[in-house]
């Protein structure tokens, strides 16, 4: 089985948790939390996901607060995140934009522009950091 990115999942909506399951289960592992207390007892259990998508309006802790643990914590500040809301306000896409999040999607939406919008940020993040590995591993100088 060829290795899959793991999604980390944070929605108090079934609804939007079953169309993002089936929408994504068949390319991706998938990860659920309902609010932002619950993802960040999963990531600190040693979860690693390679993007997040949450919601902002949640019990607990909203997705505003856990963008900006996860962009506070040394473990997490490289993962990309991005907003499934239904507010739509640009003042708050920009804040969330600015807090931390890669992108910012307005519910409803169509399950397969979020699967989009999910490989090419994984893609982009991936060419960083191979970039980053292979600069370098070629200009790194051996202490004698």
């Amino acid at each position: 089985m060829e290795n899959r990115y793991h999604v980390l999942h944070v929605d108090d909506d079934v609804y939007i948790r079953k169309i993002i399951q089936h929408t994504l289960g068949t390319d991706f592992v998938l990860s659920s939390c309902t609010n932002g207390i619950e993802a960040m007892a999963w990531l600190e259990k040693g979860n690693m996901p390679d993007i997040i998508l949450t919601d902002l309006r949640m019990p607990q802790l909203d997705g505003q607060e856990l963008i900006g643990l996860i962009r506070n914590s040394s473990l997490y500040r490289s993962v990309p995140i991005i907003v499934l809301s239904s507010m739509e306000d640009s003042a708050l896409k920009i804040s969330c934009i600015e807090q931390g999040a890669d992108d910012f999607i307005v519910k409803p939406f169509n399950p397969l522009e979020v699967k989009a919008k999910i490989k090419a940020l994984l893609r982009r993040t991936n060419e960083r950091q191979n970039f980053r590995l292979n600069f370098d591993s070629t200009h790194l100088s051996p202490l004698r």
